[in-house]
């Protein structure tokens, strides 16, 4: 019959060479290839079953077209055009609803893979994977629908706010304060709201591992079968590590400071050799002179500098011209400053008559200082992932950190001669080394 054909060779030749049925079952991965010569679709039995088929490995593009929902077909055409055009990287994914005849519970389903172009460019077919997702789904739509009641509910709070505070004949500073920490909190949690959650670590992990059995178990497989396993591997790896990043800001957001004196020169002593590994790799040389003992958090002191100087560790000058790259060349060094000595605009949360300065300079690459503002902030980068890696977060820790210790801290750089990044902490002169 013609719905028992055999797949086509390239599905043939996935399933048979990787032979990874109980790995993609536990994934809960389809596999799929769409021939547009043919106009057919070909699927193993996962796949085939996930959009509600009974038999057959191989069917019509329009009757597989079918169960995909009305609403969601025009975008599967666009995505179609996309991967078509001269400009395309042959990367397929898309999200889309899916449903069964008589059945009016929607599906959810990831389809994503790679296209395949003919010498003379055309797009002729595509390959991958699909994987339902609509729990993933569901979970996201009651987040986007908690920070929308989150932030209907604040924003009349702030309506009743401004229009006690047009009443008042002076503002309280304190209260000024405590509302300007509340908005902060309030925006983090909504970027966190749709980005992090616990749950997303185990299927990441089971990703990673399921991958490395493949490539250990199947090391002879076809070129393009370990590239998706690699491509997959590391895409589950970049999400792993912004989840921790995500949860330790938000730790960090979250955390009432307890203050205890904390010795800056034993803490950055530990946090040097924690960095040992890196250091020693990129030759980097680092001068510590005498610093204060001030009062704070010993734990978000170490994060905020071992953020720092991780990123001058990390943003050195690289190799070029046959050159070898330039050493890190890290100095920090304390002072102290009164309230007026401060930067302009630059006040700290608790309005200490004098604060500890602590200076944090490298010969690094340096940014442009119109952006000084813009690197505390959360996800911002200011070069590209394939450049540097990270996720945009350490430094909008290390200003969490400085601000829940009630201080403040400035950069100041300009590319390529390196950065300097000044953190005021309160303190007492007596406290000083």
């Amino acid at each position: 019959m013609p719905g028992d054909r055999l797949p086509s060779p390239v599905l043939t030749n996935l399933t048979q060479r990787l032979n990874v049925d109980l790995a993609l079952e536990a994934a809960g991965l389809g596999i799929w290839e769409f021939d547009l010569v043919k106009g057919v679709v070909n699927w193993d039995e996962r796949c085939r079953a996930l959009y509600g088929f009974t038999q057959g490995s191989q069917i019509a593009y329009q009757q597989f077209i079918q169960r995909v929902h009305p609403d969601d077909v025009v975008r599967l055409g666009e995505e179609l055009q996309r991967l078509a055009g001269l400009d395309s990287d042959g990367r397929y994914d898309v999200t889309y609803r899916v449903y069964e005849p008589d059945d009016i519970n929607l599906r959810w389903v990831r389809s994503y893979g790679q296209a395949t172009f003919a010498d003379s460019g055309e797009l002729i077919r595509f390959a991958g994977v699909a994987q339902e997702v609509t729990q993933q789904v569901q979970i996201h739509q009651q987040l986007e629908l908690q920070v929308q009641l989150r932030t209907q509910e604040l924003a009349t709070t702030n309506h009743a706010l401004r229009v006690i505070n047009e009443q008042l004949v002076s503002s309280n500073q304190a209260l000024e304060t405590a509302n300007s920490d509340l908005t902060r909190s309030n925006q983090n949690l909504e970027q966190f709201a749709y980005v992090a959650s616990h749950d997303l670590q185990e299927p990441l992990r089971k990703i990673q591992q399921f991958g490395d059995l493949l490539k250990s178990r199947y090391a002879e497989a076809g070129q393009e079968a370990l590239l998706y396993l690699e491509r997959m591997q590391r895409a589950a790896s970049r999400m792993s590590l912004l989840i921790k990043d995500l949860l330790a800001f938000s730790r960090i957001a979250t955390t009432q400071v307890v203050a205890r004196p904390v010795a800056l020169n034993q803490l950055i002593e530990e946090v040097v050799d924690d960095l040992s590994m890196v250091i020693e790799e990129s030759g980097a040389q680092i001068a510590v002179d005498p610093l204060p003992t001030v009062a704070g958090d010993r734990s978000q002191l170490s994060q905020l500098f071992q953020n720092l100087l991780g990123n001058a560790l990390k943003f050195r000058h690289p190799a070029s011209g046959g050159h070898q790259p330039l050493k890190p060349q890290i100095r920090i060094r304390a002072g102290l400053a009164t309230s007026p000595d401060l930067p302009a605009g630059l006040v700290g949360s608790r309005n200490a008559l004098v604060y500890h300065r602590i200076e944090v300079t490298d010969n690094g690459i340096g940014f442009d200082e119109k952006y000084a503002d813009r690197i505390f902030q959360v996800f911002q980068r200011l070069h590209g992932r394939h450049e540097f890696a990270g996720t945009g977060i350490g430094l909008a820790v290390v200003h969490k950190v400085v601000t829940n210790h009630g201080g403040a801290i400035t950069a100041s750089s300009q590319p390529g001669q390196g950065a300097t990044f000044r953190v005021y902490l309160p303190g007492s002169s007596a406290s000083a080394s």
